[in-house]
């Protein structure tokens, strides 16, 4: 059967949906978030505080059948540590944004603004040269943790889902072009002018 891409954008963002609209004033999704976060370091297989309100929530062409973790599986789990970092603790916000456009590149690309901003390119970098999915993730995680405690950030977690997915495909080149791409291209640390905004100032003149 052939697995079609926005199936893991739709339920991960049903997901994000749910949790969302508890997260502040439901104890079991406080609950589900904080598991979540116990998480983090651990496979699948070993988190099963998790696994009801996952496996209740992936359809059946998602689920492995030979105790390992699907690509599916992987990708939507991680998304979900990812966001359960996102929402824990007051320093730093983000936003869950559905009908952002770019990867998450874009999103973390913001924290370039600030005074620490070789670090965090040296960070990223060291992202895009993983050469394992884990190691991907972990350097993700870190990454989402230095740049909200700065900035407000918009993610969209099903577009990061979808990302992860095609990732572990054999699609991780194609992944962190377009990460690196939205990433660098994301604020204009000099401050100065690009030629498109030249160019509209002039006209306004």
């Amino acid at each position: 059967m052939k697995k079609e891409k926005r199936d893991v954008y739709q339920v991960t963002g049903n997901i994000i949906r749910r949790l969302e609209l508890g997260k502040n004033k439901d104890a079991d999704t406080k609950a589900i978030l904080a598991a979540l976060r116990d998480s983090i370091g651990r496979p699948l297989k070993e988190a099963d505080r998790v696994w009801p309100m996952l496996f209740e929530s992936l359809p059946s062409s998602f689920l492995g059948t030979k105790g390992r973790e699907t690509y599916e599986e992987a990708a939507i789990y991680s998304t979900l540590q990812i966001y359960a970092i996102c929402m824990q603790g007051a320093t730093g916000n983000v936003i869950v944004d559905y009908d952002m456009k770019e990867s998450i590149g874009k999103s973390l690309g913001t924290g370039r603004r600030s005074d620490e901003s070789q670090a965090l390119d040296r960070r990223f970098n060291a992202m895009m040269t993983a050469v394992t999915f884990e190691e991907f993730i972990y350097h993700l995680r870190h990454m989402i943790k230095i740049v909200k405690s700065k900035v407000v950030i918009p993610i969209n977690f099903a577009r990061l889902a979808d990302d992860l997915f095609w990732y572990q495909m054999g699609k991780n080149k194609d992944i962190c072009f377009k990460w690196a791409t939205d990433y660098y291209s994301s604020v204009n640390i000099t401050g100065e002018d690009t030629p498109e905004k030249k160019e509209e100032s002039s006209d306004v003149e």
